[in-house]
């Protein structure tokens, strides 16, 4: 009896499926989700500097994350606050002094 499974087993063809994982793999899949929302590869930067790509649902080249003010010192604080406030335009209001004297091009004119 044991002769008889050990030639079945070798007659019956093994099927062995192995997945070929590798850094492609991620860009072929899709999302899992029933409905698909557009979304947009969008860089965010955190407040430490590092960067992500995320997907956003706007199409935006770079999204900054606010820094969190209660953990900044007083005079960092005051150098953030006085960034955000709006700079004010300056007029610059410029005076002409007209020194030309007509009378010494007249030779140049022709009657």
């Amino acid at each position: 009896m044991s002769r008889y499974l050990t030639k079945f087993r070798l007659a019956v063809p093994l099927v062995i499926q192995t997945r070929q994982l590798n850094g492609h793999r991620a860009s072929i899949g899709s999302i899992g989700r029933s409905i698909y929302v557009r979304t947009y590869p969008s860089l965010l930067v955190q407040p430490d500097g590092s960067t992500i790509t995320v997907r956003y649902k706007e199409p935006r080249a770079i999204i900054k994350l606010p820094i969190d003010m209660s953990t900044l010192s007083e005079a960092e604080k005051q150098k953030r606050l006085t960034l955000r406030k709006p700079k004010k335009k300056v007029k610059i209001e410029e005076e002409i002094e007209d020194t030309f004297d007509q009378d010494s091009y007249s030779h140049l004119w022709k009657k």
